[in-house]
């Protein structure tokens, strides 16, 4: 019987960058990621720019795209957008991966080929990491899912994605998928 060799966050965070690129760290485990497509990498760039315009007019925080977070003692996972209040970016080396704690709120874009028992999964580890928010941006049905430790709402067409988190920030939808 073959076994697994595990990984710790520390070995994880010493491979060189362009080792870990292509790679989250589940349960001391590689797990690769899949290249974003040009759908994928848009949306997650237009959320990343519109987070990051609103941060300069309400300079309460900032976003950062595909940035390592730890969440548990042999999980890293990097949301497609972090976004981390001033509270915990003062928490932050900036020179250093992975972060030590979950983003206030981590954001994921689907890829086609995710699978939705691993988005649950995902969603799962951030929450319990600490997450106030995650939001998963679903193309394939036009609407954003903002999971809370409270339950799931559902934004969809030109509805207003709004956050508690981000107080008067208000993102329409369907502006995600044009």
């Amino acid at each position: 019987m073959a076994t697994k060799t595990l990984m710790t966050v520390e070995q994880f965070a010493a491979l060189e960058t362009l080792d870990t690129e292509d790679y989250e760290l589940l349960e001391g485990e590689l797990i690769p990621l899949s290249s974003g497509t040009l759908r994928h990498t848009n949306i997650r760039d237009l959320i990343a720019y519109l987070l990051r315009v609103y941060f300069l007019r309400n300079p309460i925080g900032k976003a950062f795209a595909e940035l390592d977070c730890r969440l548990a003692a042999g999980t890293v996972r990097r949301p497609d957008v972090a976004v981390f209040g001033n509270d915990n970016l003062s928490l932050i080396d900036p020179d250093r991966i992975p972060v030590p704690f979950a983003p206030d709120i981590a954001i994921e874009v689907l890829s086609p080929n995710e699978r939705a028992m691993d988005v649950r999964r995902k969603t799962r580890d951030y929450l319990d990491a600490g997450s106030k928010e995650v939001w998963i941006i679903d193309h394939a049905n036009a609407e954003a899912a903002v999971h809370t430790a409270a339950g799931v709402r559902y934004t969809r067409g030109v509805e207003i994605l709004v956050s508690p988190v981000l107080p008067g920030f208000e993102l329409e939808v369907s502006r995600l998928f044009v």
